[in-house]
């Protein structure tokens, strides 16, 4: 999901453009490394303009999203700086609107279907969000640095949800074979 505020002459963005024209588009975490990058991909601009060069950004091709560009077949590009990328594809755009063009916002909805991680951010397996240092907007010119995080549970949840809301399949399986014999998870109405 990547979220785009409208131009002021209320048109959408050129990712937004692209991503609804191709079903297609790649999401970068942004850190604070990249800040200064971040910024300058935000600019106001012609349609066509590449933002990776405008910006200074290395680019590195998607490996399974391809598009089609006047009849060109071409890869994605993805900020090869980036700790981690997902290539996805397009479900939806919700529009939330504002009290100005510029105010109103474009929500870009995906699937993921592939996920690129930097092993250096890796710790025991799981992205380590302090090598990561995302950033995050907060509103009006205000964004968030991550350096600290800690680990809340939801009280009362079976392990098989747990394992569910990590995304471990190989735990969720383990737990339902050691509970019911099979690795079918039983649904309770």
């Amino acid at each position: 999901m990547f979220s785009a505020n409208q131009k002021p002459t209320a048109q959408q963005k050129d990712t937004v453009r692209n991503t609804e024209a191709t079903g297609k588009f790649c999401w970068n975490l942004a850190t604070w490394d990249l800040r200064e990058a971040v910024s300058a991909t935000a600019e106001q601009t012609e349609y066509g303009v590449d933002e990776f060069e405008r910006a200074g950004l290395a680019k590195t091709d998607s490996k399974l999203n391809e598009v089609s560009v006047n009849g060109e077949i071409r890869k994605i590009p993805m900020v090869r700086d980036s700790p981690v990328k997902f290539e996805c594809e397009y479900y939806t755009t919700l529009r939330l609107p504002g009290n100005s063009p510029v105010g109103s916002v474009d929500v870009v909805i995906g699937k993921v279907v592939g996920i690129h991680i930097d092993e250096r951010v890796l710790t025991d397996g799981k992205i380590d969000i302090q090598k990561t240092v995302p950033i995050a907007r907060c509103g009006y010119f205000e964004y968030a640095k991550v350096t600290e995080v800690f680990e809340m549970k939801v009280p009362g949840l079976s392990e098989v949800i747990m394992a569910g809301l990590e995304g471990n399949v190989k735990k969720i399986q383990a737990i339902t074979i050691a509970e019911n014999g099979d690795g079918k998870v039983e649904t309770k109405d």
